[in-house]
Protein backbone atom coordinates (compact mmCIF):
# COMPACT_ATOMS: atom_id res chain seq x y z
CA UNK A 1 0.00 0.00 0.00
CA UNK A 2 2.86 2.49 0.18
CA UNK A 3 3.07 3.16 -3.48
CA UNK A 4 -0.30 3.36 -3.63
CA UNK A 5 -0.75 6.40 -0.93
CA UNK A 6 2.76 7.86 -2.02
CA UNK A 7 1.21 8.44 -5.59
CA UNK A 8 -2.13 9.84 -4.59
CA UNK A 9 0.36 12.16 -2.22
CA UNK A 10 1.62 13.20 -5.71
CA UNK A 11 -1.52 13.62 -7.60
CA UNK A 12 -2.43 16.24 -5.10
CA UNK A 13 1.00 17.99 -5.29
CA UNK A 14 1.06 18.08 -9.01
CA UNK A 15 -2.80 19.65 -9.41
CA UNK A 16 -2.12 21.82 -6.88
CA UNK A 17 1.06 23.18 -8.20
CA UNK A 18 -0.54 22.93 -11.67
CA UNK A 19 -3.59 24.95 -11.09
CA UNK A 20 -0.66 27.56 -9.35
CA UNK A 21 1.81 27.62 -11.57
CA UNK A 22 0.39 30.41 -13.86
CA UNK A 23 -0.02 32.64 -10.98
CA UNK A 24 -0.79 33.23 -7.74
CA UNK A 25 -4.89 34.16 -7.58
CA UNK A 26 -7.24 33.21 -5.17
CA UNK A 27 -9.36 31.35 -7.24
CA UNK A 28 -6.73 28.79 -8.77
CA UNK A 29 -5.56 27.66 -5.59
CA UNK A 30 -8.91 26.90 -4.40
CA UNK A 31 -10.17 24.85 -8.09
CA UNK A 32 -6.27 23.36 -7.80
CA UNK A 33 -7.77 22.22 -4.22
CA UNK A 34 -11.27 20.86 -5.27
CA UNK A 35 -9.57 18.96 -8.37
CA UNK A 36 -6.87 17.31 -6.47
CA UNK A 37 -9.51 16.43 -3.47
CA UNK A 38 -11.78 15.23 -6.36
CA UNK A 39 -8.64 13.17 -7.69
CA UNK A 40 -7.09 11.90 -5.07
CA UNK A 41 -11.11 10.47 -3.59
CA UNK A 42 -11.79 8.80 -7.24
CA UNK A 43 -7.88 7.45 -7.05
CA UNK A 44 -8.41 5.83 -3.60
CA UNK A 45 -11.78 4.25 -4.36
CA UNK A 46 -10.70 2.94 -7.66
CA UNK A 47 -7.30 0.84 -5.42
CA UNK A 48 -9.37 -0.26 -2.53
CA UNK A 49 -11.84 -1.66 -5.45
CA UNK A 50 -8.51 -3.06 -7.14
CA UNK A 51 -7.47 -4.73 -3.73
CA UNK A 52 -10.76 -6.24 -2.84
CA UNK A 53 -11.43 -7.58 -5.96
CA UNK A 54 -7.70 -8.72 -6.93
CA UNK A 55 -8.07 -7.52 -10.12
CA UNK A 56 -5.74 -9.08 -12.67
CA UNK A 57 -5.61 -5.55 -14.52
CA UNK A 58 -3.71 -4.03 -11.89
CA UNK A 59 -0.25 -2.72 -12.83
CA UNK A 60 2.44 -4.26 -10.81
CA UNK A 61 5.33 -1.50 -10.33
CA UNK A 62 8.80 -2.32 -11.34
CA UNK A 63 11.43 -1.65 -8.87
CA UNK A 64 15.27 -2.56 -8.68
CA UNK A 65 17.08 -2.31 -5.81
CA UNK A 66 20.89 -2.70 -5.18
CA UNK A 67 21.04 -4.44 -0.91
CA UNK A 68 23.43 -1.91 1.16
CA UNK A 69 23.37 -2.43 5.10
CA UNK A 70 23.03 1.70 5.76
CA UNK A 71 19.26 3.43 5.86
CA UNK A 72 18.00 6.69 5.25
CA UNK A 73 14.96 8.41 4.02
CA UNK A 74 14.82 11.86 3.36
CA UNK A 75 13.00 13.66 6.06
CA UNK A 76 10.99 16.71 5.75
CA UNK A 77 11.35 17.84 2.26
CA UNK A 78 11.78 21.78 1.85
CA UNK A 79 10.23 22.37 5.15
CA UNK A 80 13.25 24.59 7.65
CA UNK A 81 10.50 24.75 10.31
CA UNK A 82 12.50 21.91 12.72
CA UNK A 83 16.18 21.44 14.00
CA UNK A 84 18.16 18.76 11.71
CA UNK A 85 20.17 15.98 13.52
CA UNK A 86 23.97 16.17 12.01
CA UNK A 87 25.98 13.45 13.98
CA UNK A 88 25.14 13.26 17.43
CA UNK A 89 24.71 16.98 17.24
CA UNK A 90 21.35 18.79 16.79
CA UNK A 91 21.36 22.18 14.72
CA UNK A 92 19.16 24.94 13.29
CA UNK A 93 20.12 25.85 9.70
CA UNK A 94 20.25 29.52 9.85
CA UNK A 95 21.92 30.54 6.81
CA UNK A 96 21.82 29.51 3.49
CA UNK A 97 23.34 30.82 0.05
CA UNK A 98 22.05 29.34 -3.32
CA UNK A 99 22.57 30.28 -6.80
CA UNK A 100 18.82 30.69 -8.67
CA UNK A 101 17.86 30.18 -12.29
CA UNK A 102 14.41 30.82 -13.69
CA UNK A 103 12.43 30.53 -16.98
CA UNK A 104 9.15 31.04 -16.91
CA UNK A 105 7.91 30.49 -21.01
CA UNK A 106 9.03 27.78 -23.74
CA UNK A 107 12.01 29.17 -25.48
CA UNK A 108 12.15 32.01 -23.16
CA UNK A 109 14.97 33.55 -21.39
CA UNK A 110 16.83 31.71 -18.24
CA UNK A 111 17.22 34.38 -15.31
CA UNK A 112 19.82 34.43 -12.84
CA UNK A 113 20.15 35.35 -9.16
CA UNK A 114 22.13 34.57 -5.81
CA UNK A 115 20.18 34.30 -2.70
CA UNK A 116 20.75 34.56 0.69
CA UNK A 117 19.05 33.89 3.70
CA UNK A 118 19.52 34.65 7.68
CA UNK A 119 17.62 34.48 10.42
CA UNK A 120 18.65 34.89 14.26
CA UNK A 121 18.14 37.18 17.36
CA UNK A 122 18.71 40.73 16.96
CA UNK A 123 17.55 44.16 18.39
CA UNK A 124 16.05 46.86 16.58
CA UNK A 125 14.10 49.92 17.45
CA UNK A 126 10.14 49.90 17.18
CA UNK A 127 8.34 52.89 15.99
CA UNK A 128 4.78 53.83 16.22
CA UNK A 129 2.24 56.85 15.62
CA UNK A 130 1.05 58.86 17.94
CA UNK A 131 -2.01 61.17 17.46
CA UNK A 132 -2.32 64.47 19.00
CA UNK A 133 -6.00 64.92 20.34
CA UNK A 134 -6.62 68.14 20.31
CA UNK A 135 -4.79 69.28 16.38
CA UNK A 136 -5.28 65.68 14.83
CA UNK A 137 -1.71 66.03 13.92
CA UNK A 138 0.53 62.82 13.73
CA UNK A 139 4.06 62.30 14.50
CA UNK A 140 6.16 58.74 14.25
CA UNK A 141 7.53 57.83 17.83
CA UNK A 142 10.37 56.01 18.80
CA UNK A 143 9.26 52.85 21.11
CA UNK A 144 12.88 52.04 22.55
CA UNK A 145 14.58 49.01 21.36
CA UNK A 146 13.44 45.40 21.68
CA UNK A 147 14.53 41.61 20.81
CA UNK A 148 13.10 40.19 17.81
CA UNK A 149 14.00 37.18 15.55
CA UNK A 150 15.04 38.12 12.57
CA UNK A 151 14.89 37.13 8.68
CA UNK A 152 16.84 38.81 6.40
CA UNK A 153 16.88 37.82 2.50
CA UNK A 154 18.89 39.09 -0.10
CA UNK A 155 18.50 38.75 -3.94
CA UNK A 156 21.16 40.23 -6.39
CA UNK A 157 20.76 39.84 -9.56
CA UNK A 158 23.11 37.82 -12.16
CA UNK A 159 20.80 38.08 -14.84
CA UNK A 160 17.22 39.38 -14.04
CA UNK A 161 14.84 40.18 -16.45
CA UNK A 162 14.01 43.90 -14.67
CA UNK A 163 16.14 43.43 -11.70
CA UNK A 164 19.35 45.57 -11.83
CA UNK A 165 20.15 45.63 -8.50
CA UNK A 166 19.72 43.84 -4.92
CA UNK A 167 16.79 43.29 -3.04
CA UNK A 168 16.68 42.83 0.43
CA UNK A 169 13.49 41.90 2.90
CA UNK A 170 13.91 42.07 6.30
CA UNK A 171 11.09 40.88 8.41
CA UNK A 172 11.11 40.74 12.17
CA UNK A 173 8.86 39.02 14.27
CA UNK A 174 8.48 38.25 18.57
CA UNK A 175 9.56 35.05 18.32
CA UNK A 176 10.93 32.13 15.63
CA UNK A 177 7.68 31.75 13.43
CA UNK A 178 7.08 28.79 12.17
CA UNK A 179 4.94 30.04 9.24
CA UNK A 180 7.94 32.34 8.28
CA UNK A 181 10.35 29.52 8.80
CA UNK A 182 8.44 26.89 6.22
CA UNK A 183 9.33 30.10 3.46
CA UNK A 184 12.53 30.54 4.88
CA UNK A 185 14.54 28.91 1.94
CA UNK A 186 12.37 31.02 -0.27
CA UNK A 187 13.52 34.00 -2.61
CA UNK A 188 11.15 36.10 -2.01
CA UNK A 189 7.37 35.61 -0.92
CA UNK A 190 4.58 37.43 -2.39
CA UNK A 191 2.87 38.19 0.83
CA UNK A 192 5.42 40.29 2.92
CA UNK A 193 2.96 40.29 6.24
CA UNK A 194 3.11 36.44 6.87
CA UNK A 195 3.12 35.90 10.06
CA UNK A 196 -0.18 37.98 11.33
CA UNK A 197 0.29 39.45 14.92
CA UNK A 198 3.47 38.29 15.80
CA UNK A 199 5.01 40.59 12.93
CA UNK A 200 7.11 43.31 14.87
CA UNK A 201 8.30 45.05 12.01
CA UNK A 202 8.97 44.74 7.85
CA UNK A 203 11.64 46.74 5.70
CA UNK A 204 11.91 46.44 2.17
CA UNK A 205 14.78 48.27 0.41
CA UNK A 206 15.64 48.08 -3.73
CA UNK A 207 17.77 50.91 -4.90
CA UNK A 208 16.18 54.05 -3.74
CA UNK A 209 12.63 52.68 -2.82
CA UNK A 210 12.53 51.89 0.82
CA UNK A 211 9.90 50.58 2.43
CA UNK A 212 9.37 50.10 6.54
CA UNK A 213 6.65 49.19 8.71
CA UNK A 214 5.87 48.82 12.66
CA UNK A 215 3.57 47.74 14.63
CA UNK A 216 3.43 48.23 18.53
CA UNK A 217 0.92 46.02 19.22
CA UNK A 218 3.45 43.11 18.85
CA UNK A 219 5.29 44.58 21.78
CA UNK A 220 2.43 45.14 23.71
CA UNK A 221 2.45 49.35 22.72
CA UNK A 222 -1.65 49.78 22.43
CA UNK A 223 -1.25 53.37 23.21
CA UNK A 224 0.64 53.74 19.66
CA UNK A 225 -0.54 53.09 16.18
CA UNK A 226 1.29 51.12 13.24
CA UNK A 227 3.93 53.18 11.64
CA UNK A 228 4.48 52.74 7.81
CA UNK A 229 7.13 54.77 5.33
CA UNK A 230 7.41 54.62 1.99
CA UNK A 231 5.44 53.10 -0.77
CA UNK A 232 5.31 49.14 -1.43
CA UNK A 233 2.90 48.91 -5.19
CA UNK A 234 6.69 48.53 -7.07
CA UNK A 235 7.43 45.35 -5.18
CA UNK A 236 4.08 43.53 -6.45
CA UNK A 237 4.52 44.94 -9.77
CA UNK A 238 8.41 43.82 -10.50
CA UNK A 239 8.22 40.82 -12.54
CA UNK A 240 11.04 39.00 -11.27
CA UNK A 241 9.36 39.14 -7.60
CA UNK A 242 6.36 36.56 -8.84
CA UNK A 243 9.14 34.60 -11.43
CA UNK A 244 11.34 33.41 -8.56
CA UNK A 245 8.60 32.47 -6.24
CA UNK A 246 6.72 30.73 -8.73
CA UNK A 247 9.73 28.83 -10.21
CA UNK A 248 10.50 28.13 -6.52
CA UNK A 249 6.94 27.36 -5.77
CA UNK A 250 6.82 24.90 -8.28
CA UNK A 251 9.69 23.02 -7.31
CA UNK A 252 9.43 23.05 -3.33
CA UNK A 253 5.45 21.85 -4.06
CA UNK A 254 6.11 19.24 -6.63
CA UNK A 255 4.27 16.36 -4.99
CA UNK A 256 7.27 13.29 -6.07
CA UNK A 257 9.60 14.58 -3.07
CA UNK A 258 7.13 12.34 -1.09
CA UNK A 259 8.49 9.14 -2.75
CA UNK A 260 12.14 9.96 -1.17
CA UNK A 261 10.41 10.03 2.38
CA UNK A 262 9.76 6.18 1.61
CA UNK A 263 12.89 5.21 0.11
CA UNK A 264 16.24 4.22 1.51
CA UNK A 265 18.36 7.04 -0.05
CA UNK A 266 21.53 5.09 0.56
CA UNK A 267 20.41 2.74 -1.71
CA UNK A 268 21.23 2.29 -5.17
CA UNK A 269 17.17 1.73 -6.65
CA UNK A 270 14.74 2.80 -8.75
CA UNK A 271 10.80 3.10 -9.24
CA UNK A 272 8.35 3.06 -11.50
CA UNK A 273 4.40 3.55 -10.77
CA UNK A 274 1.14 4.01 -13.29
CA UNK A 275 -2.22 4.58 -13.14
CA UNK A 276 -4.54 4.84 -15.73
CA UNK A 277 -1.62 7.30 -17.55
CA UNK A 278 -0.97 9.06 -14.71
CA UNK A 279 3.10 7.87 -14.11
CA UNK A 280 6.00 8.94 -12.39
CA UNK A 281 9.23 7.18 -12.13
CA UNK A 282 12.57 7.58 -10.09
CA UNK A 283 16.07 6.70 -9.44
CA UNK A 284 18.48 6.97 -6.96
CA UNK A 285 22.11 6.84 -7.26
CA UNK A 286 24.53 7.08 -3.34
CA UNK A 287 27.59 9.15 -4.56
CA UNK A 288 29.82 9.59 -1.82
CA UNK A 289 30.02 13.03 0.76
CA UNK A 290 29.42 16.78 0.38
CA UNK A 291 31.28 19.58 2.75
CA UNK A 292 29.05 22.47 3.65
CA UNK A 293 29.44 24.84 6.10
CA UNK A 294 31.86 23.26 7.68
CA UNK A 295 29.73 19.84 7.85
CA UNK A 296 30.14 16.69 5.81
CA UNK A 297 27.02 15.64 4.61
CA UNK A 298 26.16 11.90 2.47
CA UNK A 299 24.31 12.25 -0.57
CA UNK A 300 22.72 10.65 -3.38
CA UNK A 301 21.45 11.42 -6.88
CA UNK A 302 18.12 11.08 -7.62
CA UNK A 303 16.48 11.47 -10.90
CA UNK A 304 12.72 11.47 -11.53
CA UNK A 305 10.09 12.10 -14.90
CA UNK A 306 6.84 12.20 -14.45
CA UNK A 307 3.05 12.27 -17.02
CA UNK A 308 0.43 13.27 -15.08
CA UNK A 309 -2.60 13.79 -17.62
CA UNK A 310 -1.64 16.83 -19.88
CA UNK A 311 1.10 17.71 -17.15
CA UNK A 312 4.72 16.41 -17.42
CA UNK A 313 8.06 17.43 -16.70
CA UNK A 314 11.54 15.48 -15.42
CA UNK A 315 14.29 16.53 -12.87
CA UNK A 316 16.88 15.66 -10.59
CA UNK A 317 18.47 16.50 -7.45
CA UNK A 318 21.24 15.69 -5.08
CA UNK A 319 19.70 14.97 -1.53
CA UNK A 320 21.30 14.43 2.03
CA UNK A 321 18.91 12.67 4.11
CA UNK A 322 19.59 15.03 7.06
CA UNK A 323 19.09 18.20 5.16
CA UNK A 324 15.17 19.50 4.39
CA UNK A 325 16.55 21.02 0.94
CA UNK A 326 18.81 19.55 -1.37
CA UNK A 327 21.94 20.45 -1.98
CA UNK A 328 21.59 21.07 -6.02
CA UNK A 329 17.90 20.43 -7.82
CA UNK A 330 16.78 21.14 -11.38
CA UNK A 331 13.31 20.62 -13.20
CA UNK A 332 11.07 21.50 -15.94
CA UNK A 333 7.19 21.02 -14.84
CA UNK A 334 5.26 21.48 -17.97
CA UNK A 335 1.32 21.95 -18.35
CA UNK A 336 -1.95 23.63 -18.57
CA UNK A 337 -0.27 26.52 -20.50
CA UNK A 338 2.54 26.72 -18.35
CA UNK A 339 6.49 25.83 -18.42
CA UNK A 340 8.42 26.45 -15.92
CA UNK A 341 12.43 25.81 -15.34
CA UNK A 342 14.30 25.88 -12.11
CA UNK A 343 17.66 25.32 -10.86
CA UNK A 344 19.67 25.53 -6.95
CA UNK A 345 22.68 25.28 -6.00
CA UNK A 346 23.57 25.58 -2.70
CA UNK A 347 26.71 27.51 -2.40
CA UNK A 348 26.61 27.67 1.57
CA UNK A 349 24.96 26.76 5.20
CA UNK A 350 25.27 28.13 8.45
CA UNK A 351 24.16 26.29 11.36
CA UNK A 352 23.44 27.03 15.37
CA UNK A 353 23.81 24.04 17.78
CA UNK A 354 20.71 23.51 19.75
Amino acid sequence: MKKHSLLAVFLIGLVFISGCIGGVKEKAVEEAKEKAESIAESYSESITQSYTEESPSEETPTETITETTEYATWANPWDLTNPVKIGEETYLITYIKYKLKVRTEEGGEIYEYEVEKKRGKTKIHVYGTEIDFQSGETKKVDLGEFEVYEYYGKVTPIKGKEMDKPLEVISWSINKSDLQSQFFAYPVVIGLGIGGPDIVGLKVTYGDKTYEAYNPFAIGKTDYNPYTEGDLGWYGDMPDVENMYMAFFGMAGFGVWGAFTEENLYKKSSGSWGYMGWQYNYEIDPDGTVNLGGKSFKVSNVKWSYVMGNVQGQGRAVLAPNLPIPLEAEGVFVGQGANYYTYIKIEDLGFEKI
